[in-house]
């Protein structure tokens, strides 16, 4: 017996469940397939052969092991045993790399012995590191002087000697002492927290078996295809599930582990996070430290599994989770440390759905009438009919019946979600046409199209993108910008991800497989994939900063351009249109005083965000007392504005200022 499920995403890794008689195909279609087979022991060495053969018998590029992939595995395997380089050693290292052109040949073979003196080594290195800790815990540090740490990993070489081991040791340790004592222990309470929490790190290892070995190869393995290609263990299944059907009761906040460290990547609509006073508001890269349940004891989580950091930041509806974070701010050269407490509640539709404003908007003496829509994710209920594109549909009739000019849509920071619903979104703004081209491996692209003639708006459109704007999002924002029917501002490319993944739970407890199958392609033949869609108006704004993206991760997929699709592009936007509201959306900036001040935070944040170091000395009592006033300041109440606030988004204040001048332009209503 086989069931199919699938799921619509929400995120990289967050769907909803979907049940609904037409077709769906979602921005990453997950697909389950569950097969009713009895229990057994979950993954051993004979299953790794021909889990690697359906990883690439479905996989959207690679089809064959190659050297490529042999040095990858390798690569990725080191990285996931020491991902922070306090184990092994270069010469560890060049020795495990003369195997980086037989990793294939030995699976192949059916030969995974490799596997096993690696996680060996491993072993002992780690020992070894071990009694390097338990001497540094009770060396005496001094606090008050100026040291740092290096926190990203890729730039710092493996150890030569035992020296320069110490010496990373020695800055690990006063790292996370200097945590504790920013929690207001004593140094006496921060060294006994930290023996016990290495006690459990060393109980992890020796309970190390042969499955969680061959999960880590298996991902070692699957990460070398591309960045989306996972195999999970049946305990991350169990969670997966439990996050995609949405009976997670959390803070809706999407993190990954970089470095030892839990890293906040980006913001869940809708999410208990999403409605915190913006003093104490999650922001990208903001690296989670500790985590205390409500008034009790925080607990270090530097170094500790990401799944197991999850677990301890989920919890029931209603109950506070308070999160110490480490954040650079631009006020400071250091990274200030304070907790953010946060209610765990459920993801409510309602709280994440398209919303609306009309806007009488002047500039310069002149007024425009403007409709806004800010459009968080692309959803669907089928239990209510409720859905993104339905809702979006209701609001421009609204707002048209209200005698609008232009209208602005807003996709900032939205993640993606159904792609059915960003093709049915685009064509309210076309009469028909394709929106979306799937391609998997040598098949021929699926073309998909807006089939339905109907026109929600025929006047000027504006759509807004920043680097959180993702998947589906890239996918409206591609239509529009491929068929010139509006004009595309940003302050930079969206994230840029293109491709799509299948989701299978494998037989026997033997966990789950995740493989990217297709890569998403415009109308034009391009992708968004690694390249994002670019604005066609730079407009400065402080999600500019945050230096992530398809490209950071490692071995993004690559594309090569297809055929065009056919269709037919509006008279919408000319080059000579975009230079004429570039032009005067530069005069307007340069002469705004407040977007002035923007501009040089924006350019101190990013330097100061682009430096990879941690101070290692302790706050004085000025960041300290102004870090209790920051926390003070959290209240239960949410400062979330529900309208449009100019003064605070300059960056939206501009952009409304660009629609009015598009609409001044004479802006044919969406003439061919």
């Amino acid at each position: 017996m086989i069931r199919i499920l699938q799921y619509m995403m929400t995120g990289e890794s967050n769907f909803m469940k979907i049940i609904t008689k037409k077709r769906i195909v979602t921005a990453a279609t997950i697909l389950f397939i569950v097969s009713c087979t009895q229990v057994s022991e979950g993954l051993r060495q004979n299953d790794l052969q021909s889990l690697i053969q359906t990883f690439l018998f479905r996989h959207a590029v690679y089809k064959n092991l190659n050297n490529t992939l042999s040095e990858r595995i390798i690569s990725n395997y080191i990285y996931l045993m020491d991902y922070g380089k306090y184990y092994f050693y270069k010469s560890d290292v060049d020795e495990m790399m003369k195997n980086k052109d037989l990793v294939d040949d030995y699976i192949v073979q059916n030969q995974f012995s490799f596997v096993y003196n690696m996680h060996t080594l491993f072993e002992k290195r780690f020992k070894e590191s071990m009694k390097i800790v338990d001497g540094l815990i009770d060396h005496n540090y001094d606090f008050s002087k100026e040291d740092t740490i290096t926190v990203d990993r890729d730039s710092v070489p493996f150890a030569k000697n035992r020296k320069e081991m110490e010496e990373r040791w020695r800055k690990n340790i006063k790292l996370q002492l200097l945590n504790y004592l920013s929690m207001g222990n004593t140094i006496q309470q921060a060294r006994k927290k930290l023996r016990k929490k290495y006690e459990l790190t060393k109980k992890r290892m020796n309970e190390t078996d042969d499955e969680a070995i061959l999960a880590k190869f298996m991902n070692a393995f699957s990460t070398s295809l591309d960045p989306h290609s996972n195999y999970l263990t049946y305990d991350e299944h169990v969670d997966f599930k439990i996050s995609m059907e949405l009976k997670l009761e959390g803070i809706g906040v999407r993190l990954k582990s970089e470095d030892g460290f839990v890293i906040v990547e980006s913001i869940i609509p809708g999410g208990a996070a999403s409605k915190l006073p913006e003093s104490l508001r999650l922001k990208p890269n903001d690296k989670i430290v500790a985590v205390a349940q409500g008034p009790g004891e925080p607990e270090d989580v530097i170094d500790m599994d990401l799944q197991d950091v999850v677990k301890k930041i989920r919890g029931q509806k209603g109950s506070e989770v308070r999160l110490t974070v480490l954040r650079k701010t631009a006020e400071s050269d250091r990274a200030a440390r304070f907790v953010v407490p946060i209610v765990r509640e459920e993801i409510k539709l309602q709280d994440s759905a398209a919303k609306s404003e009309y806007i009488k908007f002047n500039e310069g003496g002149k007024e425009v009438r403007l409709g806004y829509i800010k459009l968080p994710s692309f959803y669907i209920d089928p239990a209510t009919g409720k859905s993104s594109a339905t809702d979006t549909r209701r609001l421009l009739e609204d707002l048209k019946r209200k005698g609008i000019d232009a209208v602005v849509v807003d996709l900032r920071n939205n993640p993606g979600g159904s792609l059915n619903e960003a093709i049915q979104i685009a064509g309210l703004f076309i009469d028909s046409g394709p929106i979306l081209q799937v391609k998997g491996g040598d098949s021929h692209p699926d073309v998909m199209s807006d089939s339905d003639p109907y026109i929600a708006w025929e006047g000027p459109v504006v759509v807004l993108i920043n680097r959180f704007s993702a998947s589906a999002s890239e996918i409206l924002a591609g239509a529009i910008r491929d068929y010139r029917r509006g004009i595309i501002i940003g302050p930079s490319k969206t994230f840029g991800k293109g491709t799509v993944q299948s989701y299978h739970e494998l037989a026997a407890r033997k966990g789950a497989i995740k493989i990217t199958t297709h890569i998403f392609y415009q109308p034009s033949g391009t992708s968004n994939q690694i390249n994002g869609i670019s604005p066609d108006i730079l407009v400065p704004d402080l999600s500019s900063i945050w230096d992530i993206g398809e490209d950071k991760t490692r071995y993004p997929l690559q594309w090569k351009q297809i055929a065009r699709a056919s269709f037919t592009p509006y008279g919408c936007v000319s080059d000579y249109m975009v230079s004429v509201l570039k032009n005067s959306s530069s005069s307007r900036i340069r002469v705004n005083a407040k977007y002035q001040e923007l501009i040089a935070k924006i350019q101190k944040y990013r330097t100061q965000v682009q430096n990879k170091t941690i101070s290692l000395k302790e706050e004085t009592d000025l960041e300290k007392q102004r870090t209790k006033e920051i926390e003070r300041s959290y209240s239960r109440e949410s400062d979330e504005n529900n309208g449009v606030d100019l003064e605070k988004d300059l960056f939206l204040k501009e952009a409304f200022s660009i629609a009015g001048d598009y609409v001044r332009l004479n802006v044919p209503k969406a003439a061919r």
